[in-house]
């Protein structure tokens, strides 16, 4: 047994922990940064490196564990983990080459690049007599910070309407606690599904438009190689607790993450004025 724990310690201190890390600086790198080249092959080649000497001090613990015990299956259990990690690690190198090497013909920094990529997926319009702030499309990253912008230099806004696919669950509850501080009514606009809804019943008041919908489904990753920390169940029970704050029915808050993440579960409007998502 003191064997079997060293070797579930030895994966858990010196692989998986560290590992976690290091994946987690990679997709910030690769989200954020464009590095030069040369610098690029350089943090590559220093992680082949910590990898390999994370295989090796597994393999001694591993060797270890064997003579104590003679269990190989804590021991190949641990080699697919390590082989996992490779795989992510060399996509992620695979990703920060491709980054490197990607020509600025704008001449912008990379991060503007990709601010306003971002900002390509959606757009955010002030109706003419400055009430109504409408949205249109994903919500992604840095939607949060624009809305706030945007609050503070329309001081007018009394509504938004919204019509999104979704997106960036981080993204919508952020939009969403600005919704509340400013105290915005809601309109669904279009279809508003997934994250969108998480903004769309933040409101003081919610409605349908005349082409409105509302879409809910259970979350999944964005990236397949997402941290294993990442508990969807959580996720979904954290949400599930602000519509309750909002209003919600417990009986229809108890469905919403029933539908699977490819599915969509499309209430009718006397479902959800019964629910209470729509107040109105």
């Amino acid at each position: 047994m003191p064997q079997a724990g060293s070797l579930r310690r030895s994966l858990a201190l010196q692989v998986l922990a560290p590992r976690a890390a290091v994946v987690a600086a990679w997709l910030a790198i690769n989200q954020w940064l464009k590095l030069p080249v040369p610098l690029a092959f350089a943090l590559i080649a220093a992680d082949g490196g910590f990898l390999l000497w994370q295989f090796r001090t597994f393999q001694r613990s591993a060797d270890g564990h064997v003579r104590s015990t003679g269990a190989m299956a804590p021991v190949w259990g641990g080699y697919l983990v390590i082989l996992f990690a490779g795989f992510a690690a060399v996509t992620l190198w695979w990703d920060a080459l491709l980054i490197a090497k990607t020509e600025e013909p704008t001449g912008l920094p990379y991060a503007e690049q990709q601010r306003r990529a971002r900002e390509a997926l959606y757009t955010l319009t002030v109706s003419p007599d400055g009430q109504i702030l409408v949205f249109e499309g994903e919500v992604t990253f840095g939607l949060t910070k624009r809305l706030t912008r945007i609050l503070a230099e329309s001081p007018g806004l009394q509504q938004f309407a919204l019509t999104s696919p979704g997106g960036l669950i981080a993204e919508a509850r952020g939009a969403a606690k600005l919704i509340r501080q400013h105290g915005l009514e809601t309109e669904a606009a279009g279809l508003c599904a997934s994250a969108c809804t998480l903004i769309f019943a933040a409101g003081t008041r919610r409605r349908l438009g005349p082409d409105g919908a509302l879409g809910f489904h259970s979350y999944a990753l964005q990236f397949a190689t997402g941290l294993p920390q990442i508990d969807l169940q959580q996720e979904q029970e954290k949400d599930r607790a602000f519509l309750l704050r909002q209003g919600v029915s417990p009986e229809f808050a108890a469905r919403i993450f029933d539908a699977g993440h490819t599915e969509l579960w499309r209430p009718e409007r006397q479902e959800l004025l019964a629910g209470g998502v729509l107040t109105e």
